[in-house]
């Protein structure tokens, strides 16, 4: 709370007048940042939709610091896992869901394909590129996710 208010260049009782606390500071900000998720391209391709989508968010999805930051308060603080659900992780999957499921429709992808598992791997895998490589990933890396898991067989 001293940092924000040092940074925004009030006291510590202003920060204390919006936000009771540091969770509900933090989860206004989870929330926030749930506004730089891209929106569902339709370019009527799956793996260009995914290039689009997921290139837009590694290069719109600043401030990886603030998201490891605030990592173990979500696994265990309760208000704060809701808050990551409600907006970014739930912003993010819904959009991911929507283009898995525009596929599905144009039958680039058969039906019966495990929307849910398909939506959140390339969420997954660019997470665990980060922890792994301690660096952001970038859309190398997005388009090599792409191409292994989004391109259909003989497809660029």
């Amino acid at each position: 709370m001293d940092q924000v208010a040092e940074r925004a260049g009030v006291g510590k009782a202003s920060v204390y007048l919006r936000w009771p606390n540091k969770v509900a500071l933090v989860a206004e900000a989870i929330q926030q940042r749930a506004g730089l998720v891209p929106e569902v391209p339709s370019t009527g391709s799956l793996r260009t939709d995914m290039l689009e989508f997921l290139g837009a968010l590694v290069r719109r999805v600043p401030g990886e610091r603030a998201v490891s930051a605030v990592t173990g308060e979500i696994e265990s603080n309760p208000e704060l896992r809701e808050a990551w659900r409600r907006s970014m992780a739930g912003t993010l999957a819904d959009r991911l869901r929507k283009i898995v499921e525009d596929a599905v429709e144009r039958g680039e992808l058969p039906r019966g394909t495990d929307l849910e598992l398909l939506s959140l791997l390339p969420l997954a895998l660019l997470q665990y590129w980060r922890l792994g490589h301690e660096q952001r990933p970038d859309e190398g890396v997005v388009a090599r996710i792409v191409d292994q898991f989004y391109t259909p067989p003989g497809g660029t």
